[in-house]
């Protein structure tokens, strides 16, 4: 049984050896196909951004602060530490939202030769190669939409008007193509941030990649000091309040007591004591909403959370993207064994006809 196989699997050697003319064509029409795919592909270039951002926690500085404050008598309410809701897992979310993306539209981008200067809107909208295939397929569809649709887009998004219900068809296509060329990649191990941007010319995937990496460190900041800096507006509110009524409060008593000095009157003498007693009654509450203040601005530093950028965006000199040593050796080993697999068939099919 096994010589039969032995047999049958030289049998397959030499009735490919016998067809070797027709083998090496089609590897070489499939050298040549992948030579016409992989230049009529844009050349698509990654620019890459390593963060390891800061875990926030209920712990640090206005714990020890808090204590101290405690032992003064001083309740600091809602300056006490809260856990975060905003975790590394939810940043591809944040970038591939709407309104994120939408305050990308107007960053100005130049290619790597200078040649063009724009936003990035229009440079996705209209400076965006493509393969000639795709425009051949996509030619139909295009006339139709452009003798059937009015819709001109007039405005450019932006982070004012990033509602999707008044994005035209062709801004939120631009959207769509930008969420897919950023790329967020989240290793819950150790919770190191990975963000590719992937672009047609290598100056601008690195000018996106820093934006990106900015507005997304800007958009956790804020979302993280938002209470505190809520908190420190209303204390410093009441810090001029308090610190108006103390002046006026000091004023009123010196005054008081520069007209009525040398008066010995008792009336004059409780009138002073009582303006005193408003004095130094608005000074103990300036002096505890000072301190308040100073804990604020102290909880607003503690939650502003440190981004470490392990690697900032670079600008690449290789193109990721086609892989065209690849496509190539792909392209003729599915050439080689399509050929070679039909030769088989078709001498299979062809003992079985005459067999019957």
């Amino acid at each position: 049984m096994s010589n039969k196989k032995e047999r049958s699997f030289i049998d397959i050697l030499m009735l490919l050896w016998a067809n070797r003319k027709l083998l090496l064509k089609a590897c070489v029409i499939g050298g040549v196909l992948s030579i016409i795919i992989a230049f009529s592909i844009p050349k698509q270039y990654t620019s890459s951004v390593v963060l390891a951002p800061e875990l926030s926690s209920s712990s640090g500085i206005t714990g020890s602060i808090g204590s101290l404050a405690s032992m003064a008598g001083i309740d600091l309410g809602g300056l006490s530490g809260t856990e975060d809701a905003l975790y590394p897992e939810l940043y591809p979310q944040i970038v591939e939202s709407t309104p994120f993306l939408c305050e990308l539209m107007d960053l100005p981008v130049e290619t790597k030769d200078g040649k063009l200067k724009t936003d990035l809107y229009h440079y996705l909208r209209y400076k965006q190669k493509y393969p000639w295939w795709t425009w051949a397929i996509q030619a139909p569809v295009r006339l139709v939409k452009k003798l059937t649709t009015h819709n001109v887009d007039t405005v450019m998004p932006t982070s004012q008007n990033s509602n999707s219900l008044i994005l035209t068809r062709s801004q939120q296509g631009v959207l769509k193509s930008l969420s897919n060329k950023v790329k967020v990649d989240v290793d819950k191990g150790n919770n190191v941030i990975t963000l590719n941007v992937i672009m047609q010319d290598p100056l601008i995937a690195a000018t996106v990649a820093q934006e990106v990496s900015e507005k997304l460190q800007q958009y956790v900041a804020d979302y993280r000091t938002a209470k505190a800096r809520k908190d420190l507006a209303y204390t410093t509110q009441l810090y001029d309040e308090a610190q108006k009524r103390y002046f006026e409060a000091q004023k009123v008593y010196a005054t008081f007591v520069d007209q009525h000095q040398g008066l010995v009157k008792m009336q004059y003498q409780i009138e002073q004591d009582r303006l005193e007693n408003e004095k130094d009654l608005a000074f103990g509450v300036y002096n505890q909403i000072s301190s308040q203040l100073e804990l604020s601005k102290a909880k607003v530093q503690e939650k502003t959370p440190v981004c470490v950028v392990m690697q900032p965006p670079y600008t690449p000199f290789k193109a990721s993207s086609p892989k065209k040593m690849m496509m190539g050796i792909m392209y003729v080993f599915l050439a080689f064994f399509g050929t070679a697999a039909w030769i088989v068939i078709k001498e299979l099919i062809d003992d079985a006809k005459e067999t019957k």
